[in-house]
């Protein structure tokens, strides 16, 4: 891939194009982690990896999808690649949308389905990314219901990772003694600061998105502006 251009691709249901904007670089300043793994920044703008169509309005998988090319920003004037300047920017999904992902049957296994189930996840908890969130974690029945199955399909023997995203999840859900038998599982010292993290958040009953770590500076402060907001 070329940084700076764009990648068109064709929707493998219509053959509409769209434009794949690939960053310069994913490497952004002021990164702050959240409980549930997300990661946002100032002006952090991450390639989908599932999408929809602006034509016919269906999902799909971006890598499902014909990559004709690269749209370089030297190329817009250039008559032979007119469509491709019209082609319009292939957008991430909100939770609807891959709640429709789901239900369109994108998660044609196991490894699709827990990857759209935990990208659901961050989507129904991206409006308590703020500061005076209200309740601070989601309460409907579809998010609920996604958080249970998630749980479901993570087992004991996978990896840490999704051992601590399971624990947050059942932290959110408020089953406190689940997340503690989940945190078991996870003894690898690179994740000990985000299991600590999580246990001091369940021993105040804390059932919140919160922030797991900011960035910090040479004097070990949070860097200027990377507060929540």
């Amino acid at each position: 891939m070329f940084a700076g251009s764009d990648l068109i691709v064709a929707c493998p249901h219509c053959a509409a194009l769209a434009r794949l904007s690939i960053p310069e670089t994913m490497e952004t300043p002021g990164m702050i982690t959240w409980t549930d793994g997300w990661q946002t920044a100032p002006g952090l703008d991450r390639p989908p990896r599932v999408t929809r169509c602006a034509a016919c309005e269906r999902t799909y998988w971006v890598g499902e999808g014909e990559q004709l090319g690269f749209l370089h920003p030297s190329d817009a004037e250039k008559p032979e690649k007119a469509d491709w300047v019209k082609a319009p920017a292939m957008k991430s999904l909100d939770a609807a949308g891959v709640q429709q992902a789901i239900d369109e049957g994108l998660a044609s296994f196991s490894e699709l389905e827990l990857e759209l189930r935990v990208l659901l996840w961050w989507r129904n908890n991206d409006e308590f990314r703020v500061a005076d969130a209200a309740v601070g974690y989601s309460t409907t029945a579809g998010a609920v219901a996604n958080m249970e199955r998630f749980i479901e399909m993570v087992t004991d023997g996978e990896g840490e990772d999704l051992q601590l995203f399971r624990a947050e999840a059942q932290r959110q859900l408020g089953r406190f003694a689940d997340m503690e038998e989940t945190l078991g599982n996870v003894g690898c010292s690179d994740y000990w600061p985000a299991k600590s993290r999580l246990v001091e958040l369940a021993k105040t009953g804390s059932r919140k998105l919160d922030v797991l770590f900011l960035p910090l500076g040479a004097d070990g402060q949070p860097v200027e502006g990377t507060e929540v907001v």
